[in-house]
């Protein structure tokens, strides 16, 4: 017969151990659903950059992904938080480990990009059901939303990387590591924006109005 008092008893062997474990989980939980829900808000957006008209399912489906995106954010700023608090009382040390706050920045940086797709881009995206994304857009915010795009695809898998580059733990400064972190964002940032002048010379019509589908 099944003893749950073994279970019991084992769990609360180590609450030091057991309690790193609920934050690892829940830090794990908030960097999946962030990440997958952003993986498809970027492929949205590439889509209808290539000229895909946008449709009422796509704009449901892009707001429910910034939703889970903000509910991504909001654990790992919870976790990340109750992290530094457990080192701070069990294991100081690893208050030294640089890519700790590395990964903090970087989440920061997340959350304000987080902030303007929720401001700026969202209520753009669900007034432009059924025509072309690039429709009516100035050429400025063709740019702007391109770099925000850029930003959260980079920002998302960066954290991820980093996390399982065991190497860099003490001994790489923070600031060497958001320096690789900047020119990887640069990078995917000129390979964008080119793209993006490339199809805008070539004339592709971004911004003729389409014919609305129902």
């Amino acid at each position: 017969m099944f003893d749950i008092s073994e279970l019991v008893a084992a769990l609360g062997s180590d609450p030091q151990g057991m309690l790193r474990n609920v934050l690892r989980i829940f830090h794990f939980l908030g960097l999946a659903l962030g990440l997958g829900a952003a993986t498809v808000m970027d492929i949205i957006i590439l889509r209808l950059f290539l000229g895909q008209p946008l449709t009422h399912q796509t704009c449901d489906v892009f707001a429910v992904c910034a939703t889970v995106v903000n509910r991504g954010l909001l654990l790992l700023w919870v976790t990340g938080i109750g992290f530094l608090l457990f080192y701070a009382a069990f294991e100081p040390v690893k208050l030294g480990n640089e890519k700790v706050w590395a990964k903090m920045a970087i989440v920061a940086v997340l959350s304000l990009n987080g902030v303007f797709i929720h401001k700026v881009i969202l209520p753009f995206v669900m007034s432009q059901g059924g025509e072309m994304m690039l429709y009516g857009l100035s050429r400025l915010k063709q740019h702007l939303f391109l770099t925000s795009g850029v930003l959260s695809a980079v920002s998302w898998y960066g954290p991820l990387m980093i996390a399982n580059i065991s190497h860099l733990n003490f001994q790489v400064p923070a600031e060497q590591i958001l320096i690789v972190y900047a020119l990887v964002l640069i990078c995917a940032w000129v390979v964008g924006h080119i793209l993006l002048l490339m199809r805008n010379f070539r004339g592709l019509h971004l911004f003729e109005r389409p014919r609305r589908h129902f």
